[in-house]
């Protein structure tokens, strides 16, 4: 009985602290994201260095918009992959600024109409002086679609908060 009680011990002390599966941000934190996955890094939620981002799959862009004078191209990842890595499932996206400014964009544009969170303006890190440290972008010259209010609302900058929005049922 008492190797019962000492394993039930054990197996409670373990569950009593938080087990992360992601690394932890060995620089400073530019994207927090929470919502119901289970892969974090703190409690109920994802914190990620820029290392971090850019090691997931990286695509890009290179269009013009109406925040920036000329072409450039913008590198970043898809809000697929991060679901993915974050073993999380839904359809919405609550995107915060660091001006608290919010707006939501559906998981889908990323998958359809080849939107990106671009980390990246012509190869350098984005600053927050030059609408990052990340940035809803999308393929604007590539689908004309893409250039109305729907879209451009949805192209947020200065990214500092995601919350992944739960499947609707």
């Amino acid at each position: 009985m008492n190797s019962v009680i000492s394993t039930l011990l054990i197996f409670v002390g373990l569950t009593s602290f938080p087990i992360f599966a992601l690394e932890q941000p060995n620089q400073k934190v530019i994207l927090t994201v929470e919502g119901d996955f289970e892969n974090t890094n703190a409690k109920q939620a994802a914190n990620f260095d820029l290392p971090m981002l850019a090691a997931l799959p990286q695509y890009s862009i290179t269009t013009k918009n109406p925040w920036t004078k000329g072409v450039h191209s913008y590198q970043g990842f898809s809000a697929a992959d991060l679901l993915q890595l974050l073993k999380a499932k839904g359809t919405m996206l609550e995107v915060t600024a660091l001006n608290k400014y919010m707006t939501k964009v559906p998981v889908e544009d990323f998958q359809v109409n080849g939107a990106i969170f671009a980390t990246h303006r012509d190869g350098v890190p984005m600053s927050v002086r030059n609408l990052g440290p990340i940035m809803v972008i999308y393929p604007f010259d590539q689908n004309l679609d893409l250039k109305s209010e729907v879209y451009y609302g949805r192209s947020i900058w200065q990214i500092r908060h995601i919350k992944i929005a739960p499947l609707a049922e």
